[in-house]
C-alpha cells in the first residue's frame, strides 16, 4: 500500500525507505506536513520488514523551518495545540525503531535543524546551513534538541542571534557526522543504509532502543539496560545465522520478515 501523503514522499525498495520533504520552495513545515511526518515514521517503525531510512529535503532546501502564516493569528490556547502535533511528531521520528540517516543537502534552519538532530546519524552537504533564526520573529526553537549535540555553548549561541552555521562548523560543533560535495551526498547516504541493512534486523532494532533509553542514564543504569536486550537478541534467529556466518567465513543472510 503508497504512502498517501501530498507532501512527505516515500520511496521503498529491499527495505530501505527513502523519505523525502517537498514542499516547494523551501520545504516549509505546515500543521499538515507534521501530521505526514509522524504517520510516515510510525508506519515505517511498524513495518517489520523494514531496515533502514534516509530523510532528505526535495531541491536546494533540506527545511526551511516553520510555515510562518500558521502563526500569525494563534492565540495561546491554539499555539499549545500546534505545538503538541510538533512534539508528537518530534517524537516519533525519536522512537523511530529504524535507524534514519539525514541526508542533509541545504538549508536546515528552525525545526529542519531539529529535524537533522532528530535523525541518528547527519550527513551534510558542504552547501548545507543551520540555524535557531526563531529569535528573530519573537519566538523560541527547539534548541534542547539540539543541545543533544551542540552543546550548551554553541546551541546557546545559535538560540540568543539566530546565527546561519556553515556545514563545516557544523561538522565541529557534532551537528553533524560528516561533509561531503553536493554530489555525494545521497550516494554516500545510501551506502551506510546499505551498509546498516545488511546488519540483523532484530539487533539493529534493539541497538536504537537501547541507545535512546540509555542516552541520559548512568553508566551502571545504561549498561545493565544494555545487557538486557544483548540477552534478548542473543534468542534470535540472526543471532545464530551471525555466529555460523562468522565462523563459516561467510556474508550473513538474514531473511526479511514480513
Amino acid at each position: 500500500m503508497p504512502y498517501e501523503n501530498r507532501f512527505v514522499k516515500v520511496e521503498v525498495d529491499r527495505g530501505l525507505a527513502r523519505v523525502t520533504l517537498d514542499r516547494p520552495s523551501a520545504n516549509a513545515v505546515s500543521l499538515e506536513v507534521y501530521d505526514e511526518l509522524r504517520r510516515t515514521f510510525h508506519r515505517l517503525g511498524e513495518d517489520p520488514t523494514m531496515r533502514v531510512a534516509v530523510f532528505t529535503g526535495a531541491g536546494k532546501v533540506f527545511c526551511g523551518g516553520n510555515d510562518v502564516n500558521d502563526f500569525v493569528d494563534l492565540d495561546f490556547d491554539q499555539a499549545s495545540e500546534y505545538l503538541a502535533h510538533v512534539r508528537l511528531t518530534f517524537n516519533a521520528m525519536y522512537d523511530c525503531p529504524v535507524p534514519i540517516i539525514g541526508a542533509i543537502n541545504g538549508g536546515a534552519v528552525g525545526t529542519g535543524i531539529v529535524l537533522a538532530s532528530l535523525c541518528d546519524v547527519r550527513i551534510a552537504s558542504e552547501k548545507a546551513k543551520f540555524a535557531l533564526p526563531e529569535i528573530d520573529v519573537g519566538v523560541l526553537g527547539g534548541s534542547r534538541h539540539v543541545m543533544r549535540l551542540a552543546g550548551q555553548g554553541m546551541t546557546r549561541m545559535m538560540m540568543y542571534t539566530g546565527r546561519r552555521v556553515s556545514a563545516d562548523e557544523a561538522l565541529q560543533a557534532h551537528i553533524v557526522d560528516q561533509v561531503v560535495p553536493p554530489e555525494d551526498l545521497m550516494s554516500t547516504a545510501m551506502a551506510l543504509a546499505e551498509e546498516i541493512a545488511s546488519k540483523s534486523p532484530p539487533a539493529i532494532r534493539l541497538a536504537k532502543l537501547g541507545l535512546n533509553r540509555t542516552e541520559f542514564m548512568t553508566l551502571k543504569e545504561g549498561y545493565e539496560f544494555e545487557c538486557t536486550l544483548t540477552a534478548a537478541v542473543r534468542r534470535t534467529p540472526e543471532a545464530k545465522e551471525g555466529a555460523l556466518a562468522f565462523l563459516e567465513k561467510r556474508t550473513p543472510s538474514y531473511a526479511m520478515r514480513g
